[in-house]
C-alpha cells in the first residue's frame, strides 16, 4: 500500500482499548458463571481470537459497539471443543490459554499462524510441566501446536528468568486450578494486569516482591463489569507522530497509565519532548489525558535496565523518534524484541535504514544516529502490526512510501489510518 501522511496533527482523540487488558477481561469473564460486561474492549484480530476460543468452550458473546456482553456457564461447565483452538497471530492468546487450559478436564490443542509457529513456547511449557501439567509441543516442546491433556495441577514457586507478563500470567492462570498456592518472584517487573484485574473478579492475591496466588482461586471467580482504558501502546504512535511533525498538538483522552506500562512517557520527558499527563483518575486501572506537542530539539538518550520492560512494545516507534534527536541514542537489554511477531531489533533497523535513517543492530538492542539520506524505496511490515504502524508514522518524515503488509495493523489498532485523518493528517 502506498502511504503519504502529511501533518500537522491537531485536536482531541481516543485510542482503542488496551489489548492486554481486553484479553484478560475476556478470559476472566468467561471463567465466571453469569453475565459480565467489558466496556471499551479492543476488538482487533488478536483479541477476537481469544473470544472465538471461548465461544468454542460454550461462552456466549454479544457485541454492541466496543462493549462485549459475556454470558458464561462458568469454567466447570465448559464444553470440550471439537476442533483445534486457533490463536492466529496472538502470542497472548497462545501463552495465557496454555496455562488456563492445563487445568480443564478435557483435551485441547492450541495452534496459530506461521508467526506463532516460530515463537518460543518452551518458556511457558517448562513451568507448566513443573506444575504437573500434561502439555507438549512440537520441535522438542519448543513450538506450537500445543497439546494439552487433563491434569491435577500443583502449586510451585517460580523465579522468572526473563521479564515476561505472558509467562507470568500463564503460570497464574494455571495456578487458579492448583491445589496449593502459587508464588512467583520477578527479577524485573513486567506488566501486571493479571494481578490488578484478578481481585476485581473475586480472586484476591498478594503482590510485592513475591506474587502469591491462593489455592483453587478459580472457585472464587465471579462476574464483573470492566472498563478497558485506552491502550498506551497504541497512543504511542500518535504521541510520536505529534512530536516529530511541525505545528502538531494532540490531546489523547482516556489512556491507561499503569506504572508497568508508562515507560514511553518517561522516555519522551528524558528526550525533552513537550508532553503533559493530566486529569488522572483510577477506574479499573489508572487513566489519564495525555497532551503532546511538536518538539524540534529532542535530546539523545540511552534506554536500558528495568525501563525496557515498561516500554518493550513501544520500542519500534521510539526508535523512529530517536532518529530525530540531536545525537546518538542507544537501546540495550532488549533481547526480548527478538521473539516478538518478528525479530524487532533486525526488522526495525533494516526497514528504517531502507528509508535512509542510520541505525545499527546490536546483540541486545540498537544504536540510532541522527540524520537521513534521501531514499525512496519500499518497506515491509513483515506481518508485524507495530512495525507497520511505525513505518506509516515514518512517512510524516519521508514522504510517499510503499509499505507492504500494512493490513497487519488491524491486530491491535483497527481504524489506525482513520484516526490520523480525524486529527487533520492528509493521506
Amino acid at each position: 500500500m502506498r502511504i503519504n501522511l502529511t501533518g500537522p496533527l491537531t485536536g482531541q482523540t481516543q485510542v482503542p482499548g488496551d489489548k492486554s487488558m481486553t484479553h484478560r477481561a475476556v478470559i476472566f469473564s468467561s471463567l465466571a458463571a453469569g453475565r459480565s460486561t467489558i466496556e471499551g474492549a479492543l476488538l482487533g484480530e488478536d483479541c477476537m481470537r481469544t473470544v472465538d476460543i471461548f465461544r468454542q468452550l460454550g461462552v456466549t458473546f454479544d457485541r454492541t459497539g466496543t462493549t462485549l456482553t459475556v454470558d458464561s456457564p462458568g469454567f466447570a461447565q465448559f464444553t470440550e471443543p471439537s476442533q483445534v483452538l486457533y490463536t492466529g497471530n496472538s502470542g497472548t492468546t497462545t501463552r495465557l490459554l496454555a496455562g488456563l487450559l492445563s487445568g480443564l478436564p478435557f483435551r485441547t490443542v492450541l495452534s496459530g499462524d506461521a508467526s506463532i509457529g516460530r515463537r518460543p513456547m518452551k518458556r511457558v511449557i517448562d513451568p507448566l510441566k513443573e506444575m504437573n501439567a500434561h502439555i507438549s509441543g512440537s520441535h522438542d516442546n519448543t513450538r506450537t501446536p500445543l497439546i494439552i491433556e487433563p491434569a491435577a495441577l500443583e502449586g510451585i514457586h517460580y523465579v522468572m528468568p526473563v521479564a515476561s507478563a505472558q509467562v507470568k500470567s500463564a503460570i497464574l492462570l494455571a495456578g487458579l486450578h492448583a491445589e496449593t498456592e502459587v508464588t512467583i518472584t520477578e527479577k524485573t517487573a513486567s506488566r501486571n494486569h493479571t494481578e490488578t484485574m484478578l481481585p476485581l473478579y473475586g480472586v484476591a492475591l498478594e503482590t510485592g516482591e513475591t506474587i502469591t496466588l491462593p489455592a483453587r482461586g478459580i472457585e472464587r471467580i465471579r462476574p464483573c463489569d470492566f472498563k478497558v482504558p485506552g491502550d498506551i501502546s497504541s497512543a504511542a504512535f500518535l504521541m510520536v507522530a505529534a512530536l516529530i511533525t511541525p505545528h502538531s498538538a494532540v490531546t489523547i483522552q482516556g489512556v491507561g497509565i499503569n506504572k508497568t506500562r508508562d515507560g514511553i512517557i518517561e522516555v519522551i520527558r528524558m528526550m525533552g519532548g513537550d508532553i503533559k499527563v493530566i486529569n488522572q483518575t483510577a477506574e479499573s486501572e489508572p487513566v489519564a489525558t495525555i497532551e503532546v506537542r511538536y518538539t524540534p530539539d529532542l535530546k539523545p538518550v540511552t534506554l536500558d535496565g528495568a525501563l525496557i520492560a515498561r516500554l518493550i512494545d513501544e520500542i519500534p516507534v521510539i526508535a523512529l523518534l530517536m532518529t530525530q534527536a540531536g545525537g546518538i541514542s542507544i537501546i540495550r537489554d532488549a533481547e526480548e524484541l527478538k521473539v516478538k511477531e518478528t525479530n524487532r531489533i533486525d526488522t526495525v533497523v533494516n526497514e528504517l535504514n531502507k528509508l535512509g535513517f542510520n541505525l545499527t543492530a546490536t546483540a541486545d538492542g540498537m544504536e540510532i544516529r541522527p540524520g537521513r539520506r534521501q531514499m525512496k524505496t519500499g518497506v515491509d511490515s513483515h506481518g508485524d502490526h507495530r512495525i507497520g504502524m511505525m513505518l506509516a508514522v515514518a512517512t510524516l518524515i519521508t514522504g510517499e512510501t510503499e509499505i507492504a503488509g500494512l493490513d497487519s495493523i488491524n491486530v491491535s489498532f483497527p481504524g489506525f489510518m482513520e484516526q490520523f485523518k480525524q486529527l487533520g493528517v492528509k493521506e
